[in-house]
């Protein structure tokens, strides 16, 4: 477990209670086993015994710890939530999982609202794209790029049940800690399999390993991205973009950010599209010289990427 971080402005309870739980989904408290006594705690995080009990019950709450009258709080061997005793499927539990993955297709980027866009990118899309930029950048620091990917795939997971906060709302609205969400979203699936999931959502937010350093950063990115395609569109994105970049920690985020600033989102095609043009033209010329058919100047009429 870690102690408590002075700089963080979270109520002691929240931050005791988000380290008893990185602590369970990082292996380090073990399904099954005894956590420390109410006083044990208490003196490790130097807080009362009701600031701990507090963020016990947060615990029970999620699913993580089990109560035993008379012994002592233990680690379930599997966090979940209520669920039918019997399944129709030994995998329905996966199944149901990526349903509700599926729903994050149909869920916006509320950010984006603020701005007036009637049909802002959906956090799937989102999440794509983050992917590919996170790949990139592993590639560039030399970071796992298959535990990179799979990071940044799975870092707005929680949205399905807490949907994307804007941040004009972050000032008002509490939401429950995404690890927590992701212990009860694979809450019925097979333990290895949860554990999987769960581990990335650590991971990712704590933000310790290079690898999640790159995905944050890669989040980022998508964000700056996206702002210069909207920006390209008519709608001022300089807020979104300024605190992308601001909140980039590694140095090949920064290059990267660098780049993409000072090129245009249409850029990967013009280069195809001017080419285009002067074959046509090119072809036109030889037309004129050896009277080439009415077959070869159809081809040379169509609009680009219509060959074939």
């Amino acid at each position: 477990m870690q102690p408590m971080d002075p700089q963080d402005k979270r109520k002691p309870y929240i931050q005791i209670a988000a380290s008893i739980r990185a602590a369970i989904l990082r292996g380090e408290l073990e399904p099954g086993s005894q956590l420390p006594t109410g006083e044990e705690l208490a003196a490790f995080f130097g807080v009362s015994r009701m600031t701990v009990t507090s963020a016990l019950r947060t615990l029970r709450d999620e699913g993580f710890i089990r109560s035993q009258a008379g012994s002592g709080v233990y680690v379930r061997d599997q966090a979940q939530l209520p669920v039918p005793d019997e399944q129709e499927h030994p995998l329905a539990g996966v199944a149901q999982f990526l349903f509700e993955m599926g729903h994050l297709k149909h869920t916006p980027r509320a950010g984006w609202l603020l701005l007036g866009i009637g049909q802002p990118e959906s956090v799937a899309e989102h999440s794509f794209r983050v992917g590919m930029a996170g790949m990139a950048l592993a590639g560039l620091a030399g970071a796992d790029i298959g535990r990179v990917a799979a990071l940044c795939l799975a870092h707005d997971m929680a949205e399905t049940r807490i949907t994307d906060v804007a941040s004009v709302a972050r000032a008002y609205v509490t939401t429950a800690a995404p690890e927590a969400v992701t212990a009860h979203q694979t809450s019925a699936m097979p333990a290895d399999v949860a554990k999987a999931f769960q581990a990335l959502t650590t991971e990712y937010e704590a933000g310790q390993t290079l690898e999640a350093q790159v995905a944050r950063d890669a989040d980022k990115l998508e964000t700056l991205l996206q702002a210069a395609e909207y920006a390209a569109q008519g709608f001022d994105t300089a807020p979104w973009r300024e605190t992308s970049i601001e909140a980039l920690r590694t140095d090949v985020g920064q290059q990267l950010a660098r780049a993409i600033s000072a090129t245009g989102p249409g850029s990967w095609w013009q280069a195809f599209a001017a080419s285009y043009h002067e074959l046509r033209a090119s072809a036109k010329d030889r037309t004129r010289q050896t009277g080439s058919g009415q077959a070869d100047r159809d081809r040379l009429d169509r609009p680009a990427g219509e060959d074939g």
